[in-house]
């Protein structure tokens, strides 16, 4: 059966029957950054959008696929989407495997359907369900095109790269696939034309977009800001090593916070000390600087501040940022994932108890959650090149709108109005708690990533299977992409379980596979 299209039908209904089992105990739930993607669907057809860095700090196919889920029939489909794309992913996989022979494709096939922690990633609406059903049907176009390649093999894996970036941008990482006819069996002319099909293919849609962005916005790039992530995230998050004095970046940068950030509410009233601001690693505060750069250093430097001190940090602090790296790198590869069941009760107010006086007329504060030096209530967001949308803190718990421009208000809340119509669209039951608890317990004794690549190395020292090299491509490439987000972020499943698959077809290609 899995030589015939049969085969794919049926476990294309396995998998719709497992999505909808897992369902029970995992609703379906708003992701990682959901609220910045619904901005972005919301504005997309408006050429001068009041909310532009949404827009311009995504990548579209997110927003537009999220969104519109959403949208559409109230909500309806959105769920049913996540499970197809779960399916699909399975087959494309199955598909791909299928190069090594059909013991190799059943063994990724199974070892799929019970993988929990990728099947949780479809049960929370953001991009990584949508990155990781493209980059299974990249897979497939790879495993294909290695046995027969061609011109136009090459171009439709190079659009699928294209279409990997417009999901999440960073994923444009795998444009160093271009390398890979360099592995093939031909002469140095059908190498040549097959790696400047796929370089075409996939660089002109993302220049396209880059252009879009430049004529809409005046912004000639791919994503805003993802020059900041690498390093200067990871820097001040993670390591903690971003500093005044590691050279005139960082100095520049402190004497901006000091001037413009810790002067104002809520830092002043909480007490917020520059010697906090660096050694807290502070994810509010993180963003706070992304608002402080645009309104300070200036819209049109696209965070170069941030990026230069970033960098200055990892100079000054090369061990300790190397280090963390790696570290961020193995726990990708041997940590799970699970979702934390929902509070039996709703959150009671805070008691007398949370409380501190940091105030300088002694007021009681409550205090900040998740171990913040500050509250809750960052907006980078609302950030425009014109600055002519504030958030004005009157203390250090209260806090505003400002709209320099009356007409912006009401356009304002038709935004926030949409995008909480969006939100509440998602399914509102509870998930059968007893059945959440046992697969987040199957999660933890499912076999981690690094124990798929064992597998798969040592298999393929002693089996050397036929086509080993596309086993060796993709996972290459899966860690790339993984290697890439360690280099600016910190360790979160979301980055790696999408293309975990890779490495599961390792392990099962190098050790089932064909010889």
């Amino acid at each position: 059966m899995a030589d015939r299209r049969l085969g794919a039908v049926v476990l294309s209904a396995l998998a719709l029957v497992v999505y909808a089992f897992e369902a029970v105990g995992w609703p379906l739930v708003g992701g990682r950054d959901l609220d910045e993607y619904l901005y972005g669907y919301i504005q997309f057809l408006d050429w001068h959008p009041l909310l532009p860095w949404s827009m311009l700090f995504r990548t579209p196919v997110t927003p537009v696929v999220a969104g519109s889920s959403l949208d559409v029939a109230g909500g309806f489909f959105a769920e049913p989407l996540q499970a197809v794309l779960f399916a699909g992913s399975v087959v494309a996989w199955s598909a791909a495997a299928r190069v090594f022979g059909a013991r190799a494709a059943l063994a990724v096939a199974a070892a799929l359907l019970v993988y929990p922690a990728y099947a949780l990633m479809f049960h929370e609406l953001s991009s990584e369900p949508l990155f990781a059903a493209a980059f299974a049907l990249w897979a497939f176009l790879v495993a294909r095109l290695a046995s027969r390649p061609s011109v136009s093999r090459f171009a439709i894996a190079g659009l699928g790269v294209a279409l990997l970036a417009l999901i999440r941008p960073g994923n444009a990482i795998l444009l160093a696939f271009v390398l890979f006819p360099a592995a093939l069996r031909a002469d140095w002319r059908n190498r040549s034309r097959w790696a400047a099909a796929f370089l075409v293919a996939g660089v002109v849609p993302l220049a396209a977009w880059a252009v879009l962005n430049g004529v809409r916005f005046g912004d000639y790039t791919l994503a805003r800001g993802g020059n900041a992530v690498i390093p200067f995230y990871r820097a001040f998050i993670t390591d903690r090593i971003v500093s005044p004095d590691n050279g005139p970046a960082s100095r520049r940068l402190g004497a901006a916070i000091k001037s413009h950030l810790l002067t104002r509410d809520p830092y002043k009233s909480y007490g917020v000390t520059p010697q906090v601001v660096y050694s807290s690693g502070s994810f509010r505060i993180h963003e706070d600087l992304y608002l402080l750069s645009d309104q300070v250093f200036g819209w049109n430097t696209d965070y170069s501040v941030l990026r230069k001190a970033g960098i200055e940090a990892v100079r000054k602090h090369p061990g300790k940022y190397a280090s963390g790296v790696l570290e961020t790198i193995w726990q990708q590869l041997s940590k799970s994932f699970f979702r934390a069941p929902p509070p039996s009760s709703p959150p009671t107010a805070p008691t007398a108890t949370a409380t501190r006086s940091k105030a300088p007329s002694g007021e009681k504060l409550p205090t900040p959650t998740e171990g913040q030096p500050i509250p809750a209530g960052q907006n980078v967001w609302i950030s425009r090149p014109d600055n002519r949308i504030r958030d004005v803190w009157t203390s250090g718990t209260e806090h505003h709108f400002v709209f320099l421009h009356p007409g912006d208000k009401p356009r304002f809340e038709n935004i926030v109005h949409e995008r909480d119509r969006l939100f509440a669209a998602l399914p509102d039951r509870r998930g059968n708690a007893e059945l959440a608890l046992r697969l987040n317990q199957l999660s933890r004794w499912y076999p981690r990533i690094i124990l798929w690549i064992a597998l798969g190395i040592i298999a393929l020292g002693f089996r050397r299977p036929n086509e080993s090299k596309v086993l060796v491509a993709l996972s290459l490439a899966a860690l790339a992409v993984i290697v890439f987000n360690a280099l600016g972020l910190f360790a979160d499943p979301h980055f790696a379980l999408p293309v975990a698959p890779a490495f599961v077809l390792l392990g099962c290609g190098a050790l089932l596979g064909r010889r």
